[in-house]
């Protein structure tokens, strides 16, 4: 990155009564003002009564020619090598800042810097049709502190007050027109159609004053070497072309004209701060305090290289409007900017760059397996024949018929290969298991999952909790079951075929889970009439199948042990906040007693012999950190049991689903004797003979 200092430029307007007071030497690049002379004075004294102000160069009768050359043509060659690029004309109402900008219409050999930069920016694009330039332009101005677009688009609805953005430090403008343009006159056709837009009015010192600050860019991508190799550069120029700051005793304007003469003003005062502000090194610089400084932002201290250009009027009568713009400039003159090269990636070329290192990647790998022994090895991507050898493979290892050694380990894609056939497999085979396990009265999360149910809540730990939770007593109809002891689930096999053996095996059970004896149900939950045709011990049996063999009920009554278990931790929690809100209180009654009785006490004694006391001044401590815990304490609670409301309706709502979705599979089972059968008998071959339902033996 390399800081470039802002370059400044003086023009002077040529005038048939120049000052006296103004003394221009060419040479030395300086103009030195005599105050006193304006006044009829004697000599000048060399301090206090004399100014000299350094400049890049002093423009003073030259032509519009000689301006380019010497001001713009840098900026933009440099735009046109990838740098973003600024010139700005500021001075007085007046002083020449629109003619050295736009010059003059009728006369071509007037014209200002934009058609001459235009010119040049396409000039090189006729002459280079390699690096294959393009260009687009957009054309805004700054009227009383709004953003406005000045091309023809924008005018064909009302104006529309534009908003300026920052993105990861560059500004744009949302909504802004950019028009593509082929050719110079494409450009400048834009340029004068923005030209007529922008707002103009007379006033004593200008027929056709700017009211508003003007910025017209030229957005440039250029192709650098042949198209195919390339990097894309992306630069910009801005120029702007500033309104004049005006005396409004001078300029005699009133109304309308005023009001936006004083936002002028007002606008060129925040950009006077900001260049203050970078001058003397500030950590915030007050670049949002105007839409001015804000667009202008990258010109004066961002990726950018800038050429102020300040025109003057050299007359006695204007002398003080020049010495406050030859201060401008003299901040200006030592700010620095940090200009980069605006490289942009091409995707096509990207691409094509990708897959030639990819090729050759790919020689590189067949080279080295040929040179250790292993020209057979492929890199491209696997075919079907090759998943269908592999998958087989993986099959045969999982049967234990053969070893690990079968299945061939050579490149990267291969093994994810292999991890994608291996989960194949585990889904398959978990399928079987799920189909075997109906089959044979079971659940699948009997065995692959049988620890997901348990939570963690001890009921007997709680003596006086009037909680309804997993393996307690409803007031009224079904619970759900008491937590199945460890010692209650079998011993799994580790091998999935082992497992498959253990399902058929004869005599294997499951865990406890008991259905209670009811003569009737919640009255939002209507049981099937024929349960209660069976005894306690086959309702009990079903709705254990229910919950273990159904995804419905296994997933129910997961979620009902899991908010059982949240709500017993949130009453714990409200047990310890009760006892902390209790005990804050009675030390807060505590103390309150001892205080009064001390004030008591300290009623009888003369005021004369009253001291420090420093035991009341220790229980006022205590007292205040008691109430505080109190307060915090009963914030909590009031917290808490809200929590607890919600959980306990939960809780309910959780039973309640339950019971409805074991009363809707019930009675759908019970239309097929031979499914029901099946469904509610044990694998124990003494009960298959006794029907659901039927009389105990």
């Amino acid at each position: 990155m390399g800081h470039c200092r802002v370059k400044v430029h003086l023009r002077l307007r040529p005038s048939c009564r120049p000052s006296t007071a103004i003394h221009v030497d060419h040479a030395a690049h300086t103009i030195r003002i005599d105050v006193l002379k304006q006044h009829g004075g004697g000599p000048p004294k060399p301090y206090n009564d004399q100014m000299v102000f350094p400049f890049d160069s002093i423009i003073q009768s030259s032509c519009q020619e000689a301006v380019f050359e010497q001001c713009a043509r840098q900026v933009v060659e440099d735009v046109l090598g990838g740098y973003n690029g600024t010139i700005l004309t500021y001075g007085q109402t007046g002083s020449g800042k629109t003619f050295t900008m736009t010059g003059d219409t009728k006369a071509y050999a007037h014209r200002g810097i934009v058609p001459r930069a235009v010119e040049r920016i396409f000039a090189e694009k006729v002459a280079k049709p390699e690096a294959g330039i393009t260009v687009h332009v957009s054309y805004l101005e700054v009227y009383n502190e709004g953003i406005y677009d000045l091309l023809p688009q924008r005018r064909l609805a009302s104006a529309v007050n534009l908003v300026a953005m920052e993105d990861n430090g560059l500004i744009e403008i949302k909504g802004l027109n950019k028009m593509h343009v082929n050719t110079e006159e494409e450009a400048m056709k834009y340029f004068f159609e923005g030209e007529r837009h922008r707002s103009v009015a007379p006033h004593a010192l200008n027929q056709m004053s700017s009211r508003s600050h003007c910025v017209f860019t030229m957005f440039v991508e250029r192709h650098s070497g042949l198209r195919t190799l390339q990097e894309v550069t992306s630069s910009k120029l801005n120029l702007v072309d500033l309104a004049g700051s005006e005396r409004l005793k001078r300029t005699e304007v009133g109304g309308t004209t005023k009001k936006e003469a004083m936002l002028i003003n007002k606008s060129l005062s925040f950009l006077e701060q900001a260049v203050f502000a970078l001058r003397q090194g500030l950590g915030h610089v007050p670049f949002r305090q105007s839409r001015l400084t804000t667009l202008l932002k990258d010109a004066l201290g961002g990726n950018c290289k800038t050429v102020l250009i300040v025109c003057a009027w050299a007359e006695d009568f204007f002398l003080d409007e020049t010495i406050s713009a030859l201060r401008f400039a003299q901040r200006v003159k030592y700010l620095k900017t940090s200009a980069v090269i605006n490289k942009k990636a091409d995707a096509a070329n990207t691409q094509r760059r990708y897959v030639r290192e990819i090729s050759e990647l790919k020689q590189e790998l067949a080279l080295r397996d040929a040179l250790t022994g292993r020209p057979s090895i492929s890199y491209d991507e696997l075919t079907e024949e090759t998943r269908s050898a592999l998958r087989e493979r993986i099959q045969a290892f999982l049967a234990e018929e053969a070893g690990i050694d079968s299945i061939p380990i050579e490149n990267f894609k291969q093994v994810k290969e292999l991890f994608c056939l291996f989960k194949e497999a585990q889904v398959s085979l978990r399928g079987e298991l799920e189909k075997l396990l109906r089959d044979y009265g079971g659940g699948p999360d009997t065995f692959l999952n049988h620890s997901q149910h348990d939570v963690d809540i001890n009921p007997g730990s709680e003596e006086a909790d009037d909680e309804e939770c997993v393996g307690e007593l409803d007031k009224e109809g079904f619970h759900v079951g008491p937590v199945a002891p460890d010692n209650a689930r079998p011993d799994l096999p580790t091998s999935p075929h082992a497992m498959l053996r253990a399902i058929r095996s004869p005599g294997l059970k499951y865990g406890e889970d008991t259905l209670l004896d009811y003569n009737k149900a919640p009255p939002a939950v209507a049981p099937p009439p024929n349960l209660w045709e069976l005894d306690e011990d086959t309702r009990n049996e079903a709705f254990s199948e229910f919950k273990h063999t159904t995804d419905e009920g296994r997933t129910q009554d997961h979620e009902l042990r899991t908010k059982t278990a949240e709500l017993r931790l949130r009453k714990q929690t409200a047990r310890e906040l009760c006892t902390t809100v209790n005990d804050a209180k009675l030390e807060i009654a505590n103390i309150k007693k001892v205080l009064d009785e001390q004030s008591k006490q300290s009623a009888r004694v003369e005021f004369n012999n009253q001291g420090f006391d420093e035991q009341k001044y220790h229980l006022m401590q205590r007292f205040r950190e008691a109430r505080s815990a109190y307060q915090r304490g009963a914030q909590e609670f009031k917290e808490v049991k809200t929590d607890l409301e919600l959980l306990q309706q939960e809780v309910r709502d959780c039973k309640q689903k339950l019971l409805e979705s074991f009363f809707r599979w019930f009675e759908v089972k019970t239309q097929y004797k031979g499914d029901l059968q099946r469904l509610m008998t044990p694998l124990s071959p003494a009960r298959i003979a006794s029907p659901i339902g039927g009389p105990k033996p």
